[in-house]
């Protein structure tokens, strides 16, 4: 897993459980652990015997929040369990990374735990909706999750959107972000560049020009305005004045605005050879145009 650079409080979670113990700490049993209907199972657990999970979609933990978490938890105690699971001979984590790493960090000998059976492939589905409905994940790291889920499950855009509960163009807007250069994620994900930077930088149609123009934000800090203007395509040539439309193609088009509730274009010769052009603002404003045409 990826974390920031300075300090220690982003590493991952397996060198910082290495750097605050020396030895091999045995895994802590709970007495007598009550087993929900559901099988869970209740446990106090050393936060530093845990393994982490090995498909956690968060990578960048802020160290200013970590660090105020932590202090939370010296003070007050950790109030939300994390969710764990048996996996040879040890506890591995499915979700609660973050609270983890700040319990680490304040130094507390146990946590509370819920061990559930999970399998192998739910690791990542139980650890993203977690991070979702906390909306604790970045653009970058929710969107390669979002890929990460479609290629593990065979999952089309829109099962995927109802399996998080998420509106199919939000997936599809948020999956677009893949489409940048790996060098332009990372910024992202590091916080160096804004989501309204990288959508800019999509407007562009080369991976080179995007490359360039993030250093240039990170370099000049640049505001999302500028950027805008610099991926912005270039004034439009003068054309010639149209010539005046046939009555009957306006009204054609009067019709089809009234319809479909967008602005529409009906270009046709004398022999009412041509085309018709249909506004959309967005994918969900193409879907309920596609929808009204398909009915």
């Amino acid at each position: 897993m990826a974390g920031t650079k300075k300090g220690g409080l982003g590493r991952g979670l397996s060198a910082l459980i290495s750097s605050t113990t020396d030895v091999e700490r045995p895994v802590p049993e709970a007495e007598e652990p009550k087993i929900q209907q559901d099988g869970s199972r209740f446990l106090m657990l050393d936060p530093r015997t845990l393994r982490p999970n090995p498909r956690q979609p968060r990578q960048y933990f802020e160290e200013e929040a970590l660090q105020e978490l932590a202090d939370s938890i010296r003070s007050d105690g950790l109030q939300e369990p994390v969710i764990v699971r048996e996996n040879g001979g040890s506890y591995e984590l499915v979700s609660g990374e973050r609270r983890v790493r700040a319990s680490i960090l304040a130094e507390v000998d146990t946590i509370p735990s819920v061990c559930r059976e999970v399998s192998d492939r739910d690791l990542l589905k139980l650890g993203l909706i977690e991070n979702i409905q906390r909306e604790d994940l970045n653009a970058i790291e929710l969107a390669r999750a979002y890929r990460a889920l479609i290629d593990d499950f065979d999952w089309s855009q829109d099962e995927l959107a109802k399996q998080v509960g998420k509106k199919r163009a939000t997936v599809s807007n948020a999956m677009r972000l893949l489409n940048l250069p790996e060098d332009v994620q990372e910024h992202v994900v590091e916080g160096r560049v804004s989501m309204g930077h990288a959508r800019a930088l999509l407007a562009l149609d080369s991976p080179t020009k995007m490359s360039n123009i993030c250093r240039r934000i990170v370099r000049e800090k640049l505001s999302v305005r500028a950027v805008e203007k610099l991926t912005s395509p270039g004034q439009p040539k003068e054309t010639k004045p149209p010539e005046p439309k046939n009555p009957h193609a306006e009204a054609i088009e009067d019709d089809l605005r009234r319809r479909l509730g967008t602005k529409v274009r009906l270009r046709a010769n004398p022999d009412w050879k041509g085309k018709i052009e249909i506004e959309f603002y967005d994918l969900d404003d193409l879907e309920r145009i596609l929808e009204h045409l398909r009915s």
